[in-house]
Protein backbone atom coordinates (compact mmCIF):
# COMPACT_ATOMS: atom_id res chain seq x y z
CA UNK A 1 0.00 0.00 0.00
CA UNK A 2 2.94 2.39 0.79
CA UNK A 3 4.64 1.29 -2.18
CA UNK A 4 1.81 2.87 -4.63
CA UNK A 5 1.68 5.66 -2.80
CA UNK A 6 5.12 6.58 -2.97
CA UNK A 7 5.06 5.21 -6.67
CA UNK A 8 2.11 7.71 -7.21
CA UNK A 9 3.76 10.75 -5.80
CA UNK A 10 6.78 9.67 -8.36
CA UNK A 11 4.61 9.92 -11.38
CA UNK A 12 2.76 13.03 -10.15
CA UNK A 13 6.48 14.73 -9.45
CA UNK A 14 7.69 13.58 -12.82
CA UNK A 15 4.62 15.26 -14.30
CA UNK A 16 5.18 18.34 -12.88
CA UNK A 17 9.02 18.35 -13.66
CA UNK A 18 7.63 17.95 -17.21
CA UNK A 19 5.44 20.55 -17.44
CA UNK A 20 6.76 24.23 -17.75
CA UNK A 21 6.54 26.88 -15.58
CA UNK A 22 4.30 29.80 -16.02
CA UNK A 23 8.00 32.09 -16.55
CA UNK A 24 9.22 29.60 -19.47
CA UNK A 25 5.95 29.48 -21.16
CA UNK A 26 5.63 33.83 -21.23
CA UNK A 27 9.85 33.69 -22.13
CA UNK A 28 9.15 31.14 -24.76
CA UNK A 29 6.08 32.98 -26.40
CA UNK A 30 7.63 36.31 -26.63
CA UNK A 31 10.87 35.59 -27.89
CA UNK A 32 8.38 33.65 -30.66
CA UNK A 33 6.87 36.91 -31.57
CA UNK A 34 10.15 38.57 -31.34
CA UNK A 35 9.32 41.04 -28.62
CA UNK A 36 11.84 42.55 -26.02
CA UNK A 37 11.22 42.47 -22.31
CA UNK A 38 11.67 46.30 -22.63
CA UNK A 39 8.52 46.26 -25.46
CA UNK A 40 6.67 44.26 -22.67
CA UNK A 41 7.12 46.28 -20.13
CA UNK A 42 5.89 49.06 -21.81
CA UNK A 43 2.82 47.79 -22.75
CA UNK A 44 2.15 47.05 -19.63
CA UNK A 45 3.06 49.74 -17.69
CA UNK A 46 5.91 47.75 -15.49
CA UNK A 47 9.49 47.92 -15.42
CA UNK A 48 12.13 45.78 -16.98
CA UNK A 49 13.03 43.93 -13.79
CA UNK A 50 9.64 42.96 -12.86
CA UNK A 51 9.44 41.08 -16.49
CA UNK A 52 12.07 39.32 -16.35
CA UNK A 53 11.40 38.07 -12.88
CA UNK A 54 7.79 36.90 -13.85
CA UNK A 55 9.65 35.25 -16.81
CA UNK A 56 11.61 33.69 -13.80
CA UNK A 57 9.41 32.98 -11.88
CA UNK A 58 10.27 35.30 -9.44
CA UNK A 59 8.12 36.50 -6.46
CA UNK A 60 8.60 39.96 -4.83
CA UNK A 61 8.28 39.70 -1.37
CA UNK A 62 7.33 43.70 -1.22
CA UNK A 63 3.70 42.76 -3.11
CA UNK A 64 1.78 39.97 -2.51
CA UNK A 65 0.87 36.99 -4.75
CA UNK A 66 -2.20 38.17 -5.82
CA UNK A 67 -0.40 41.23 -7.95
CA UNK A 68 2.13 39.02 -9.63
CA UNK A 69 -0.52 36.64 -10.46
CA UNK A 70 -2.69 39.41 -11.73
CA UNK A 71 0.42 40.91 -13.77
CA UNK A 72 0.78 37.24 -15.31
CA UNK A 73 -2.47 37.12 -16.64
CA UNK A 74 -2.04 40.81 -17.78
CA UNK A 75 1.37 39.02 -19.88
CA UNK A 76 -0.54 36.00 -20.91
CA UNK A 77 -3.25 38.15 -22.48
CA UNK A 78 -0.39 40.27 -24.19
CA UNK A 79 0.84 37.47 -25.72
CA UNK A 80 -1.69 35.47 -26.68
CA UNK A 81 -1.88 32.66 -24.92
CA UNK A 82 -4.87 31.19 -22.54
CA UNK A 83 -4.44 32.94 -19.46
CA UNK A 84 -6.36 30.17 -17.47
CA UNK A 85 -4.38 27.96 -18.43
CA UNK A 86 -1.28 30.27 -17.31
CA UNK A 87 -2.83 31.26 -14.24
CA UNK A 88 -3.14 27.00 -13.40
CA UNK A 89 0.69 26.70 -13.79
CA UNK A 90 1.47 29.72 -11.87
CA UNK A 91 -0.28 28.14 -8.80
CA UNK A 92 1.08 24.87 -9.22
CA UNK A 93 4.58 26.12 -9.83
CA UNK A 94 4.27 28.14 -6.62
CA UNK A 95 2.02 25.89 -4.34
CA UNK A 96 4.78 23.46 -4.68
CA UNK A 97 7.65 26.00 -3.85
CA UNK A 98 5.89 26.66 -1.02
CA UNK A 99 7.24 25.42 2.66
CA UNK A 100 5.09 22.60 3.85
CA UNK A 101 2.55 23.07 6.66
CA UNK A 102 4.47 20.93 9.36
CA UNK A 103 7.69 22.99 8.77
CA UNK A 104 5.53 25.92 9.07
CA UNK A 105 3.87 25.20 12.22
CA UNK A 106 7.18 24.19 13.48
CA UNK A 107 8.89 27.59 12.66
CA UNK A 108 5.56 29.10 14.15
CA UNK A 109 6.30 27.48 17.42
CA UNK A 110 9.97 28.12 17.79
CA UNK A 111 8.81 31.84 17.04
CA UNK A 112 5.91 31.58 19.62
CA UNK A 113 8.73 30.26 22.29
CA UNK A 114 11.75 32.24 21.62
CA UNK A 115 9.11 35.29 22.00
CA UNK A 116 8.31 33.91 25.61
CA UNK A 117 11.75 33.63 26.32
CA UNK A 118 12.48 37.52 25.13
CA UNK A 119 9.57 38.59 27.41
CA UNK A 120 10.41 37.24 30.01
CA UNK A 121 13.95 38.48 29.74
CA UNK A 122 12.26 42.08 29.03
CA UNK A 123 10.13 41.82 32.72
CA UNK A 124 13.42 40.94 34.18
CA UNK A 125 14.72 43.93 33.57
CA UNK A 126 11.83 45.74 33.48
CA UNK A 127 11.52 44.61 37.63
CA UNK A 128 15.09 45.69 37.61
CA UNK A 129 15.30 49.18 36.16
CA UNK A 130 12.35 49.89 38.79
CA UNK A 131 14.44 48.78 41.77
CA UNK A 132 17.26 51.02 40.60
CA UNK A 133 14.89 54.21 39.81
CA UNK A 134 12.87 53.37 43.41
CA UNK A 135 16.24 53.03 45.31
CA UNK A 136 17.27 56.28 43.53
CA UNK A 137 14.59 58.57 44.53
CA UNK A 138 14.22 57.38 47.80
CA UNK A 139 17.85 58.31 48.42
CA UNK A 140 17.05 61.33 46.97
CA UNK A 141 14.22 61.92 49.18
CA UNK A 142 16.11 61.21 52.48
CA UNK A 143 18.74 63.37 51.15
CA UNK A 144 17.37 66.52 51.40
CA UNK A 145 15.82 65.76 55.19
CA UNK A 146 19.21 65.26 56.49
CA UNK A 147 20.24 68.70 55.18
CA UNK A 148 17.74 70.27 56.31
CA UNK A 149 17.70 69.05 59.85
CA UNK A 150 21.57 69.86 60.30
CA UNK A 151 20.85 73.60 58.68
CA UNK A 152 17.71 74.26 61.51
CA UNK A 153 19.70 73.00 63.91
CA UNK A 154 22.91 75.65 62.56
CA UNK A 155 20.28 78.04 62.56
CA UNK A 156 19.02 77.73 65.67
CA UNK A 157 22.24 77.63 67.34
CA UNK A 158 23.75 80.34 65.84
CA UNK A 159 19.80 82.82 66.43
CA UNK A 160 20.45 81.65 70.20
CA UNK A 161 24.26 83.23 69.98
CA UNK A 162 23.31 86.58 68.10
CA UNK A 163 20.68 87.38 70.00
CA UNK A 164 23.25 86.90 73.45
CA UNK A 165 25.10 88.82 71.82
CA UNK A 166 22.68 91.45 71.32
CA UNK A 167 21.34 91.49 74.40
CA UNK A 168 24.91 92.28 75.20
CA UNK A 169 25.17 95.87 74.91
CA UNK A 170 22.16 96.12 77.53
CA UNK A 171 23.91 94.67 80.06
CA UNK A 172 27.12 96.58 79.54
CA UNK A 173 24.29 99.05 79.58
CA UNK A 174 22.85 98.69 82.76
CA UNK A 175 25.93 97.85 84.66
CA UNK A 176 27.30 101.38 83.54
CA UNK A 177 23.82 102.55 84.85
CA UNK A 178 25.10 100.70 88.44
CA UNK A 179 28.68 101.78 87.96
CA UNK A 180 27.41 105.52 87.95
CA UNK A 181 24.77 105.42 90.05
CA UNK A 182 27.58 103.72 92.38
CA UNK A 183 29.34 106.86 92.31
CA UNK A 184 26.81 109.58 92.84
CA UNK A 185 26.32 110.22 89.37
CA UNK A 186 22.45 110.20 88.74
CA UNK A 187 21.43 108.78 85.71
CA UNK A 188 17.82 109.56 85.81
CA UNK A 189 15.43 112.87 86.03
CA UNK A 190 14.31 112.09 89.57
CA UNK A 191 18.26 111.35 90.95
CA UNK A 192 18.82 114.23 89.10
CA UNK A 193 16.37 116.43 91.13
CA UNK A 194 17.20 114.49 94.33
CA UNK A 195 20.32 115.69 94.25
CA UNK A 196 20.12 119.01 93.12
CA UNK A 197 17.64 119.05 96.39
CA UNK A 198 20.40 118.06 98.93
CA UNK A 199 22.92 120.28 97.28
CA UNK A 200 20.34 123.42 97.35
CA UNK A 201 19.40 121.99 101.18
CA UNK A 202 23.17 121.53 101.94
CA UNK A 203 23.91 125.22 100.58
CA UNK A 204 21.22 126.98 102.61
CA UNK A 205 22.50 125.11 105.79
CA UNK A 206 25.75 126.90 104.91
CA UNK A 207 24.61 129.97 104.39
CA UNK A 208 22.48 130.27 107.38
CA UNK A 209 25.64 129.18 109.00
CA UNK A 210 28.14 131.05 107.92
CA UNK A 211 27.41 134.78 108.48
CA UNK A 212 27.77 134.23 112.37
CA UNK A 213 30.96 132.21 112.10
CA UNK A 214 32.55 134.51 109.60
CA UNK A 215 31.40 137.61 111.95
CA UNK A 216 32.48 136.22 114.43
CA UNK A 217 35.76 134.86 113.62
CA UNK A 218 37.55 137.17 111.39
CA UNK A 219 35.29 140.08 111.88
CA UNK A 220 34.40 140.38 108.09
CA UNK A 221 32.35 143.10 106.43
CA UNK A 222 29.03 142.47 104.80
CA UNK A 223 30.72 142.63 101.33
CA UNK A 224 32.32 139.64 102.37
CA UNK A 225 28.66 138.00 103.00
CA UNK A 226 28.20 137.45 98.64
CA UNK A 227 30.44 133.99 98.43
CA UNK A 228 27.74 131.79 99.64
CA UNK A 229 25.52 132.95 97.29
CA UNK A 230 28.66 132.07 94.13
CA UNK A 231 28.75 128.88 95.76
CA UNK A 232 25.37 128.07 95.84
CA UNK A 233 25.73 128.92 91.78
CA UNK A 234 28.54 126.89 91.46
CA UNK A 235 26.45 124.27 93.29
CA UNK A 236 23.96 124.83 90.67
CA UNK A 237 25.69 124.52 87.64
CA UNK A 238 27.48 121.27 88.99
CA UNK A 239 24.13 119.53 88.87
CA UNK A 240 23.34 120.80 85.89
CA UNK A 241 26.81 119.76 84.28
CA UNK A 242 26.04 116.39 85.53
CA UNK A 243 22.70 116.23 84.16
CA UNK A 244 24.35 117.37 81.16
CA UNK A 245 26.72 114.62 81.26
CA UNK A 246 23.98 112.19 82.30
CA UNK A 247 22.32 112.57 79.12
CA UNK A 248 25.20 112.84 76.79
CA UNK A 249 25.72 109.19 78.14
CA UNK A 250 22.48 108.24 77.64
CA UNK A 251 22.78 109.02 73.74
CA UNK A 252 25.85 107.69 73.42
CA UNK A 253 24.40 104.42 74.72
CA UNK A 254 21.15 104.71 72.23
CA UNK A 255 23.63 105.78 69.35
CA UNK A 256 25.69 102.12 70.32
CA UNK A 257 22.42 100.54 70.28
CA UNK A 258 21.85 101.40 66.87
CA UNK A 259 24.99 101.43 65.42
CA UNK A 260 25.56 102.33 61.76
CA UNK A 261 25.87 99.24 59.50
CA UNK A 262 28.54 97.53 58.78
CA UNK A 263 29.53 96.54 55.05
CA UNK A 264 31.44 92.87 54.39
CA UNK A 265 32.25 91.32 51.48
CA UNK A 266 32.36 86.90 51.02
CA UNK A 267 35.02 85.55 48.70
CA UNK A 268 34.14 82.01 48.62
CA UNK A 269 36.87 79.65 46.52
CA UNK A 270 35.36 76.83 47.16
CA UNK A 271 31.59 75.53 48.32
CA UNK A 272 30.68 76.66 51.72
CA UNK A 273 28.30 76.84 54.10
CA UNK A 274 27.40 79.62 55.93
CA UNK A 275 25.16 81.69 58.04
CA UNK A 276 25.04 85.16 59.22
CA UNK A 277 22.93 87.22 61.38
CA UNK A 278 23.26 91.08 62.88
CA UNK A 279 22.87 92.07 66.19
CA UNK A 280 19.15 92.40 65.97
CA UNK A 281 19.01 88.71 64.84
CA UNK A 282 18.07 88.69 61.39
CA UNK A 283 19.62 86.39 59.34
CA UNK A 284 21.19 88.08 56.65
CA UNK A 285 22.76 85.32 54.78
CA UNK A 286 22.36 81.48 55.03
CA UNK A 287 22.46 78.25 52.73
CA UNK A 288 25.37 76.59 50.76
CA UNK A 289 27.50 79.05 48.54
CA UNK A 290 28.75 78.27 45.48
CA UNK A 291 32.47 78.21 44.21
CA UNK A 292 33.75 81.56 42.67
CA UNK A 293 30.65 84.29 44.38
CA UNK A 294 30.94 87.03 46.04
CA UNK A 295 28.60 88.07 48.62
CA UNK A 296 28.41 91.75 49.11
CA UNK A 297 25.86 91.92 52.50
CA UNK A 298 25.53 94.91 55.33
CA UNK A 299 24.46 94.03 58.72
CA UNK A 300 24.33 95.66 62.56
CA UNK A 301 27.50 94.87 64.29
CA UNK A 302 28.43 92.56 66.20
CA UNK A 303 27.74 90.32 63.38
CA UNK A 304 27.71 86.29 64.11
CA UNK A 305 29.11 84.54 61.08
CA UNK A 306 29.29 80.88 60.95
CA UNK A 307 31.21 79.09 58.65
CA UNK A 308 31.54 75.42 57.46
CA UNK A 309 34.43 75.52 55.57
CA UNK A 310 36.50 78.76 56.41
CA UNK A 311 39.13 77.78 54.78
CA UNK A 312 37.69 78.11 51.80
CA UNK A 313 36.53 82.03 52.14
CA UNK A 314 37.60 85.13 52.26
CA UNK A 315 36.41 88.35 54.32
CA UNK A 316 36.70 92.02 53.87
CA UNK A 317 34.66 94.24 56.28
CA UNK A 318 34.40 97.86 54.88
CA UNK A 319 37.20 97.53 52.29
CA UNK A 320 40.02 96.41 54.85
CA UNK A 321 40.66 92.26 54.80
CA UNK A 322 39.73 90.43 58.14
CA UNK A 323 42.14 87.73 59.41
CA UNK A 324 40.58 84.91 60.08
CA UNK A 325 43.31 82.38 59.81
CA UNK A 326 42.90 81.36 63.52
CA UNK A 327 39.37 79.99 62.45
CA UNK A 328 41.05 78.04 58.99
CA UNK A 329 41.49 74.39 60.60
CA UNK A 330 39.52 72.57 58.72
CA UNK A 331 36.49 73.10 61.13
CA UNK A 332 33.22 74.99 61.40
CA UNK A 333 34.07 78.50 62.66
CA UNK A 334 31.64 80.99 64.39
CA UNK A 335 33.49 84.23 64.77
CA UNK A 336 31.79 87.72 65.02
CA UNK A 337 32.45 90.65 62.57
CA UNK A 338 34.23 93.14 62.93
CA UNK A 339 36.83 90.83 64.67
Amino acid sequence: MVSEENASQEVTSQQEKSTPSPGALLKERREALGLSQQEIASKLFLKTFQINDLENDVIDEKSSVTFTKGYVRNYAKQLGLPSHDVIEAFERFHNQSEVPSSDKLQSFSKRVAKQTHDDRWMMVTYIILLIIIGGVVLWWYQQPGDDTTTDASLIESVKEEAIAKARSPETESSISDDEISTGNVPMSGENSTRTAQDTSSASSSALSNSPSNLTSRDGLDSGSISAPPSEINDSNNLTALVSSMTEGEDVDLNVNETAAPISMTFTFSEDCWVNIADATGEIIATGVKQQGRVMDIQGIPPVAVTLGAPDNVRISVNGELADITSFQNGKIARFTLPL
